[in-house]
C-alpha cells in the first residue's frame, strides 16, 4: 500500500551558489603525479563541450571540505588561473584509493547553466521503521539515488526519505511517493521502481533427518542382538553339560 507523499520525503534546496574554488595550474601529469598527492595537493581537470581541458591541482582538506558541502550536484564557482571570472562547473567524478579513501583525481565539468543536464541525486534515508522493531522485519533499499534531468541550478543537492511511515510490512516507498517540484525537475526513474520497504524477518529451517537415519534411530543393531542371543545359548549348553 501507498502511503502520503507528504511524509515520506522533501527535497532540500539547492546548495547555495556562494561555493567557490580558485585551483592552481598543474603542469606535472601521469606518474609525477604521485609527488603532488604525498605533498597534500589532489590532481584534476577542468573540462566542458567546445573547450579545451585544463589541467589543475587544489590543496587535499580543501577539496574535501568544498565535496562535503557541494556533493557531484551543486555548482561551483571556480577561478582558473588567469581568467578575468569564474566558471559554473560540478564535480563530475572523484578517483579514491580503494583502502585509505584518499582522493587520486578530480574532474571538474563546466556547465551550461540555460541547458538541462541529467545527474544522480543522492538518497537520504532518515528515521526509523516502526514495522523494524513491531515485526523484526529488516530495512530494504533498492535505490541510493534518483536520475533526474534540470537546469544545472534546478537539481537538488540530495532527498530526505522519512522511514517512519513503514509501519508494517505491507507498507513500501516508491519513486512516485517521493515529492520534486515537477514544472523544474524530471525524474527519469520508473514512478513504480521501489524505494523502501521492511522485509520479513529470516527464519532459520532446521536440517532435514534423512528417513532412513530417522528409522533407525532408538533401534539396536541387529549384530547386538545376535550376539546376545548366541551367548544366551552357549550359557544354556554350559549348564547342560554340567
Amino acid at each position: 500500500m501507498t502511503v502520503f507523499a507528504a511524509r515520506l520525503a522533501r527535497w532540500y534546496d539547492p546548495a547555495p551558489m556562494a561555493l567557490e574554488i580558485a585551483p592552481d595550474a598543474r603542469t606535472v601529469t601521469g606518474k609525477a603525479s604521485k609527488r603532488l598527492r604525498r605533498n597534500g595537493l589532489v590532481p584534476g581537470v577542468v573540462f566542458g563541450k567546445g573547450r579545451e581541458s585544463m589541467p589543475v591541482q587544489i590543496e587535499a582538506r580543501s577539496f574535501e571540505a568544498l565535496y562535503r558541502e557541494a556533493g557531484r550536484t551543486s555548482i561551483i564557482r571556480l577561478t582558473t588561473p588567469g581568467a578575468s571570472r569564474a566558471t559554473s562547473v560540478i564535480i563530475k567524478s572523484v578517483q579514491r584509493q580503494p583502502i585509505t579513501g584518499q582522493a587520486l583525481h578530480v574532474d571538474f565539468f563546466v556547465v551550461d547553466l540555460k541547458h538541462e543536464m541529467q545527474a544522480d541525486v543522492p538518497l537520504v534515508f532518515t528515521g526509523e521503521a516502526p514495522a523494524i522493531e513491531q515485526f523484526g522485519g529488516v530495512l530494504f533499499t533498492q535505490l541510493d539515488h534518483l536520475r533526474v534531468r534540470a537546469l544545472p541550478a534546478d537539481i537538488p543537492h540530495e532527498v530526505s526519505v522519512d522511514l517512519s511511515p513503514l509501519v508494517d510490512l505491507e507498507t513500501a516507498i516508491h519513486v512516485r511517493d517521493l515529492v520534486v517540484d515537477d514544472s523544474k525537475v524530471h525524474v527519469l526513474n520508473d514512478p513504480d521502481e521501489l524505494v523502501a520497504r521492511v522485509a520479513p524477518p529470516r527464519v532459520e529451517e532446521e536440517p532435514e533427518v534423512p528417513e532412513a537415519e530417522a528409522a533407525g534411530e532408538g533401534e539396536e543393531p541387529a549384530d547386538e542382538e545376535a550376539e546376545t542371543a548366541e551367548g544366551e545359548g552357549a550359557s544354556g549348553r554350559d549348564q547342560a553339560g554340567a
